[in-house]
């Protein structure tokens, strides 16, 4: 098609818009994405077209605040999904898979493409495919989509666990799979799915394919989170796949047709001690409605805070505001002075109810122990619609003899204004010890004490008839005696 005749050759409105696109001609704006590849690219469009389509894109492009750049940055999405968004735009036409229908879905929710939501909530719904499922389940937040995707992975497991996004499924989620017993699968086909998720984890670390480096894929939990599968596939295997697990499951069952896969109930061992969840209370006095933009997400502004804690303490859970009934894509930073320590990056859903006189959700991840009187930065890019927002803020909020206090960002600029006085984080979640006390019975200036207190407990040492090498309550071996208290045992 000739460049100077294409318009007089293309009969729809349509046509020739999406032609422009294709083509990049008449362009003036560009949004700066990563590809596959993690390189930042750009993709040209027309601000007209995209003021005409979402009211975000028209306050953007054409409101009081109107952004004046050519190139809008969007480092939290990515070109499939932008590229389709795009698309839907230019030809009410959208190209869906597993792989960027969530992405197009929170694009839809951030500026207001109510259809184009619908046809991703649609496809979740009914053409989803087993196949696709770990590319979803790992980061859906509506409950009833999630549901859908493990039935699909009880009813067609191998399917799902064949995939290749089962390959890159964290070992979390792993540790869910494993856990379920619903799955219709046979337990060798589903070792071997294991066997793989292994083998592609020891690639993307660099590691030989040996039993020895498999074992070694546990330093990525604790060891007390390290559990083994027997398998005895035909007599031919006599060998065993170490995996690691989170707590979310206890224990993996064996392999080995006599046991089948259980449930797991718990989510810490039996016997062990709890680590006490701490939720201050908001530092807001009050807390704004979303509406008028108030609080509002656009061009890729971060909300950042900056806090210090009295005491040693691990950081469990970000809480953010939300809107009722929407979708945010986060992605949050944590700093230690000026260094990152934790970074996530994942869509989430507001609860189902207001809490505390807002709706919002929580960023829950592994506790981050946290050093006293040093001071942390949290920083989030935020995509999705307006959110509640505080205001009247407080520099300290003490809960317990816990005290944490907030402060303005020193190096890290809160571009979206988030302060100690308003804006975003209304408070953080944190994780504390149970407290113990060590009940010395000896010193090495007397004998031992037949009865000791401390803390408000009383000890009382008997010397008992099976005691065959001497030790009494006076001599002997036993020097301490450590308890905590009975709230902080796991029963």
């Amino acid at each position: 098609m000739e460049a100077s005749a294409w318009q007089t050759k293309l009969s729809s409105f349509k046509e020739r818009h999406l032609y422009a696109y294709n083509k990049s001609l008449f362009c003036d704006v560009e949004f700066s994405v990563m590809d596959a590849n993690g390189d930042k690219v750009p993709i040209p469009a027309h601000k007209y077209i995209l003021a005409i389509s979402s009211p975000v894109f028209e306050a953007m492009f054409y409101g009081e605040s109107a952004e004046t750049g050519r190139t809008i940055d969007l480092p939290d999405c990515t070109k499939e999904g932008l590229q389709e968004m795009l698309l839907y735009v230019y030809s009410d036409e959208v190209n869906l898979t597993g792989s960027n229908v969530l992405q197009v879905l929170c694009l839809a929710e951030r500026y207001m493409l109510p259809l184009l939501k619908e046809k991703c909530e649609a496809y979740l719904e009914k053409e989803l495919k087993p196949e696709e499922v770990f590319h979803v389940l790992p980061h859906v937040r509506n409950e009833k989509v999630e549901q859908k995707c493990w039935d699909m992975v009880d009813s067609d497991a191998e399917r799902a666990v064949s995939s290749e996004s089962f390959l890159n499924v964290s070992k979390e989620m792993l540790g869910k799979v494993l856990g379920r017993d619903t799955m219709s699968i046979d337990k060798v086909v589903l070792l071997q799915a294991v066997e793989k998720w292994a083998l592609n984890k020891l690639k993307e670390e660099g590691l030989e394919e040996s039993m020895e480096n498999k074992r070694a894929l546990s330093t990525w939990g604790r060891s007390d989170q390290t559990y083994s599968i027997s398998t005895d596939v035909t007599e031919k295997v006599a060998e065993k796949v170490e995996i690691f697990k989170d707590t979310t499951t206890e224990l993996v069952q064996t392999f080995s047709g006599l046991c089948p896969l259980k449930r797991s109930v718990s989510n810490n061992r039996k016997g062990s001690y709890k680590a006490k969840v701490i939720i201050p209370n908001t530092r807001f006095a009050k807390i704004r409605k979303p509406g008028g933009g108030r609080w509002s997400y656009l061009n890729g502004k971060s909300d950042a805070i900056s806090f210090k804690v009295n005491k040693p303490l691990s950081l469990a859970g970000v809480r953010l505001f939300g809107d009722e009934g929407s979708t945010y894509h986060v992605n949050l930073a944590l700093y230690k002075s000026a260094r990152p320590i934790k970074h996530i990056s994942s869509p989430f859903s507001t609860e189902d109810e207001e809490k505390d006189g807002y709706y919002g959700f929580t960023i829950p991840h592994k506790p981050v122990p946290l050093d006293p009187d040093v001071l942390y930065t949290i920083e989030a890019t935020i995509s999705g619609p307006c959110s509640y927002s505080g205001f009247k803020g407080e520099t300290t909020i003490a809960f317990e003899d816990i005290v944490i206090t907030y402060h303005n960002c020193s190096y890290k600029k809160s571009e979206n204004q988030t302060s100690t006085e308003w804006g975003q984080f209304p408070t953080l979640e944190f994780e504390i010890e149970g407290g113990n006390w060590k009940v010395r019975r000896q010193s090495l200036t007397e004998d031992g004490k037949p009865t000791v207190e401390v803390n408000g407990i009383v000890v009382t040492f008997m010397s008992s008839e099976k005691s065959q090498n001497g030790t009494s309550e006076k001599k002997g071996q036993f020097p301490t005696l450590i308890f905590r208290k009975k709230d902080d045992l796991q029963s």
